[in-house]
C-alpha cells in the first residue's frame, strides 16, 4: 500500500506564459493573434498612404486611407478622359475601371 500517489491526468493544452494581465486560454490567444495580424496590416496600409503615418487612431487613419483611394480614383478618371480626348479611337471603359464588385 506504499505505492506512489497517482499522477494527475495530462491535459490537452500547451502551457503558455502570458504577460501580466493577459489570459492564456485558447480563445484569448487566438484573439491576440487576430489583433496582431490586424495591427500589422494597418501598419502596412499606413506605409502605403503618404502622410498617414502621422495619424493616430484607427478610425482617423481609415478615413485618410479612404480619402487617398478616392483621390486616386478621381485621378484615374481624369487621366482616362484626357487620354480619350487626345485619342478618341481608344475605347476606354471608365465604368469598368472605377466600379468594383463588393
Amino acid at each position: 500500500e506504499n505505492s506512489k500517489p497517482p499522477e494527475p491526468p495530462k491535459q490537452d493544452y500547451i502551457h503558455v506564459r502570458a504577460r501580466r494581465g493577459q489570459a492564456t486560454d485558447s480563445h484569448s490567444l487566438a484573439e491576440r493573434v487576430r489583433r496582431e495580424k490586424i495591427s500589422e496590416r494597418m501598419k502596412f496600409l499606413q506605409d502605403l498612404v503618404p502622410g498617414c503615418s502621422k495619424v493616430t487612431g484607427k478610425a482617423v487613419m481609415l478615413d485618410e486611407i479612404i480619402n487617398y483611394v478616392q483621390s486616386l480614383q478621381r485621378q484615374v478618371e481624369f487621366l482616362s478622359m484626357k487620354l480619350a480626348a487626345v485619342n478618341p479611337r481608344l475605347d476606354i471603359n471608365l465604368d469598368g475601371l472605377l466600379t468594383k464588385e463588393v
